[in-house]
């Protein structure tokens, strides 16, 4: 596939479902979630699934169920962890994403420096332009009420900083004439006009879990079917944790509810921690390798 006609694509998905959206079309929030559930399945939660065969390609001879063993034993204390400091745990979350957002996109754009401002800004455009929708799901996670109140009364501030930096973004993505980032930055300056989940599912699948997926086929030398087959018992896996965690933390009945969504962004951020550190240690071991 062209390296320009996923991008592209993306973003006329977005527009499509803004223009739907405003000549009143309800069912295109639906249909908008349900190809990103798709998404999430088919490359989202499975190129980080693979992390016990990244592991296994930069530390060989290492015993994997070792690793599985430890990674397992970090989710739990990250999860406890979590629980106990919420406020500590949802901010660490935070900033390690917009890092491992970063890097994957920098990493595949082969761009040097920046990539930690890139992944803020990216993820603090999906957050302040919805903070509204935001507050209630963080409110799940232990998140206390002064510091949502707080966060509904700088939101302009917010959207104004990090739609500068979006701004400062695209002005040297222009300079460099790189169009992959262009169009990257072009998704996201949609993301006001699209509802949180949906603006957070089309960049986290359509652009993060494609960079990583395309990392992972490029470093590891297998196909999109290898390593689909490769990540399935711990993508199943991971399903069934993220599903335990809702019934458990959420409200199985109501799936669109607070609660519900809450605790599928803790459990999948307790997953993803661990995941974030695996990625970086196999990003820059083979980038080692390829110079």
């Amino acid at each position: 596939m062209n390296e320009y006609t996923r991008p592209i694509a993306l973003i006329a998905l977005a527009a499509a479902h803004i223009a739907l959206n405003s000549a009143g079309a309800a069912w295109s929030d639906t249909f908008l979630g349900l190809l990103l559930m798709l998404g999430l399945l088919a490359i989202g939660i499975p190129h980080g699934a693979l992390d016990v065969w990244t592991h296994r390609h930069r530390s060989p001879g290492r015993h994997s169920g070792i690793y599985i063993g430890l990674y397992l034993l970090a989710i739990a204390a990250i999860l406890g962890l979590w629980w106990m400091f919420p406020h500590a745990g949802l901010l660490v979350f935070l900033l390690l994403s917009a890092w491992h957002f970063g890097q994957a996109d920098f990493e595949r754009w082969e761009i040097s420096k920046g990539h930690m401002a890139w992944g803020t800004i990216a993820l603090g455009m999906i957050l302040s332009w919805h903070v509204e929708e935001v507050n209630p799901i963080i409110g799940q996670m232990g998140i206390d009420t002064e510091t949502l109140d707080g966060l509904l009364q700088v939101q302009d501030e917010l959207q104004f900083v990090f739609t500068a930096g979006l701004i400062s973004c695209g002005i040297a993505a222009m300079r460099m004439k790189h169009l992959p980032w262009a169009l990257a930055i072009g998704l996201i300056g949609m993301t006001p006009w699209i509802p949180v989940l949906l603006s957070f599912g089309l960049y986290f699948v359509g652009q993060h879990s494609a960079s990583g997926w395309h990392h992972l086929r490029q470093r590891l030398g297998l196909s999109s079917k290898a390593l689909w087959l490769k990540a399935l018992p711990f993508t199943a896996g991971a399903v069934l944790l993220i599903g335990l965690g809702i019934w458990a933390f959420g409200n199985p009945e109501a799936v669109q509810s607070d609660a519900t969504v809450g605790a599928f962004f803790m459990l999948l951020g307790c997953i993803s921690i661990p995941h974030i550190f695996e990625s970086h240690w196999f990003l820059m071991s083979t980038t080692k390798h390829r110079r």
